[in-house]
């Protein structure tokens, strides 16, 4: 009985009342002459679900808990959590005014699949549907290449010859149709731009996009160009309380700090979002589509705002007429959409950074990007543990975001700059010898430099260094790989110290401390120290080395020095109320060593500079440390004055 309801939903669907309530400027004027054109792909899109549907049995994907939790993607979290289903709210819930809402979930990555739908959009149909639908488009196509003709100059028809042409993998005679496009001059080069963007051509992709984005007025441009479904929940309030200006503004830093890798030339991060815009207009112009039901009150909203943060799903599995039976029940509606779910793979890329990185990125730490999933900690579900505002399919390969230490040593007119990038990744050690190695630094989009640098290779990390202006900057190391393997990066804003010629008479300081590799033999010199940073300020072995800089110290000066170790957790609630009534205590503390220079035996030695530069290393023992977040603070002054000091946080996870 449901099929025939379905089917009969679909069929009475009025193709012509949905193209006039689109969404599309450039579409809002379909005339009844496109009613057969109209027709005839919903025709192929039921051909479409026909062929996918039959094909269930041969994609054989698994039917899990979370998979069915995600098809009836409960809102308000009511469906029923069995202790193995994972969370009965869905942690990538996307709730508009609908009761469909969408549930976006990582792909198992124990499950098998047959490719991905967003690289070729038939693939997972059985190879014998596959040859069908192909045949079945390649018809369609030849049709409205008639009704193109017959109608010169018509929107729609237009665009969805453009929209079937790159499903049927032919991006090139997209182009030319975009090309050929006589209708609305906004809509065409959107065209231009999103046939562009399927041939891996974002060049030419943002260029057409940036025409048409040009010719909209102010409105429709600040509509158009709006990023703010790709950021995080504080940054998206943040950019709606601006003005279109404001806005404008905050997109060019926005995209200038996606950027996938600043040594590329490549960049296909910014005409992929206008892209995914141009693919919810074509395919929210008819009532549904291959899957989905486009108009609002059936989900409409939720499904644009997925394909916009997301793009179209990798993979979807069907859980049965039974289970899209029970959920229209809990809705009070039946639609046209196939109920499944929207699954991606987890090597997704999530590129745009946190607001903070926008809003300051000069003084954005590494953490601002988190591009990849992290190590997964517990057996919870992935998307509770890692689910981004926004991810992409990089076509040139993926990107490994690496752990690093950076620090900035003080030099006569500039700065030293040494960054050090760790190899280890998801448990394995990446090869650098294979990948060459480049050190960026830009103050602004369009204003990207190459800086000549010196490489080192210790045991798990690759260090750089290199003089740079004392200026701010965002800053990383880059390791690009070939057209289709991986690559990996660093990323992070520095504002420098001021340099040494800056400094006043009589003037003090000290630099950042440096944790280096360290074992039985004594602690490296400055020619080496740097040479040995540790690729992260995560600490693991009993011992560790420390080096550091002071400026305006003769060598000959008495110096109090002291090192001092810090615990710094966050307290539960418990053990802050247990504190009060003292039957618990507090796990944070300090522990210092002092000492006075100069002092025989001690690691010091002379560096030449406008001002007096004087380098210390030294090794602690670590093994009496619980494992935790810890800092550790340099401190060095002339005695009876105040010392100048400096701090680095580290983690310590034990020996």
């Amino acid at each position: 009985m449901w099929l025939h309801i379905s089917i009969a939903l679909l069929l009475q669907a009025d193709p012509l009342s949905q193209l006039s309530q689109s969404r599309l400027g450039a579409m809002s004027n379909i005339e009844a002459r496109t009613d057969a054109a109209g027709y005839a792909v919903l025709r192929f899109l039921q051909t479409w679900r026909t062929a996918w549907l039959a094909s269930d049995d041969w994609r054989n994907l698994g039917r899990t808990e979370i998979r069915l939790r995600d098809v009836h993607c409960h809102w308000d979290g009511s469906y029923g959590n069995t202790g193995s289903r994972g969370h009965a709210r869905p942690p990538s819930l996307i709730h508009r005014s609908s009761r469909r809402s969408m549930c976006p979930d990582w792909f198992p990555s124990d499950d098998r699949a047959a490719g991905d739908e967003r690289v070729e959009r038939d693939i997972s149909l059985s190879p014998a549907w596959r040859d069908r639908v192909r045949s079945a488009r390649a018809v369609l196509l030849d049709s409205l290449a008639i009704f193109d003709k017959m109608h010169p100059g018509d929107s729609w028809i237009t665009g969805e010859r453009v929209r079937f042409l790159v499903d049927q993998g032919d991006p090139t005679s997209a182009l030319q149709v975009a090309r050929d496009c006589t209708a609305d001059r906004v809509w065409c080069a959107q065209l231009a731009g999103f046939a562009f963007d399927a041939a891996n051509d974002f060049v030419h992709a943002d260029s057409a996009f940036d025409a048409a984005s040009a010719m909209m007025t102010p409105k429709a441009r600040c509509e158009w160009t709006s990023a703010a479904m790709l950021l995080d929940p504080s940054g998206r309030d943040a950019y709606e309380h601006l003005s279109c200006d404001e806005r404008a503004a905050a997109n060019e830093k926005l995209w200038w700090l996606s950027t996938p890798l600043f040594s590329d030339s490549v960049d296909g991060r910014r005409s992929e979002d206008f892209s995914r815009k141009v693919l919810v207009q074509l395919h929210s112009a008819l009532p549904w589509d291959e899957r989905f039901d486009w108009r609002n009150r059936f989900g409409g909203e939720a499904v644009s705002e997925m394909l916009i943060r997301y793009g179209w799903p990798a993979y979807s599995a069907w859980t049965g007429l039974i289970e899209e039976e029970s959920h229209a029940s809990w809705m009070s509606f039946y639609d046209s959409t196939r109920t499944a779910t929207a699954e991606y793979p987890q090597d997704r890329l999530h590129l745009v950074p946190d607001w903070r990185a926008i809003a300051d990125a000069f003084h954005a730490p590494s953490d601002a990007w988190q591009i990849n999933m992290p190590q997964l900690k517990s057996d919870d579900e992935p998307a509770a543990q890692w689910w981004p505002s926004e991810h992409y399919a990089r076509a040139e390969g993926g990107i490994i975001q690496l752990a690093n230490q950076t620090v900035m040593l003080r030099r006569d007119s500039d700065i030293l700059l040494a960054t050090a990038s760790d190899l280890r990744s998801a448990g394995r050690l990446l090869r650098s010898d294979s990948m060459k190695s480049v050190l960026v630094r830009t103050t602004a989009p369009r204003e990207v430099q190459r800086v000549k640098h010196q490489t080192f290779r210790n045991e798990t990390a690759i260090v750089l260094t290199a003089h740079v202006a004392a200026k701010p900057a965002v800053v990383g190391t880059e390791l690009p790989g070939a057209k289709g393997d991986l690559s990996a990066r660093t990323r992070l804003g520095i504002t420098p110290p001021q340099p040494l010629e800056a400094l006043r008479p009589g003037e003090t300081a000290v630099s950042d401390p440096v944790l280096i590799a360290s074992d039985d033999a004594p602690p490296p010199g400055p020619d080496r120290a740097l040479e040995h940073m540790l690729g992260t300020t995560s600490v693991r072995g009993a011992k560790v080395g420390v080096y550091w800089e002071t400026y305006g110290y003769e060598a000959s000066d008495s110096v109090d020095v002291a090192v001092v170790i810090t615990r710094r957790e966050t307290l539960s609630k418990m053990r802050r109320i247990g504190m009060f009534l003292h039957v618990a205590h507090d796990i944070n503390g300090s522990v210092a060593v002092r000492w006075g220079e100069p002092q025989p035996g001690h690691s010091a030695w002379s560096i030449p500079g406008v001002v007096p530069i004087q380098a210390r290393s030294v090794r602690l023992d670590l093994s009496r440390l619980e494992p935790g977040h810890y800092s550790i603070e340099v401190q060095v002054g002339r005695k009876g004055a105040l010392p100048v000091t400096s701090s680095r946080d580290f983690v310590y996870e034990g020996m």
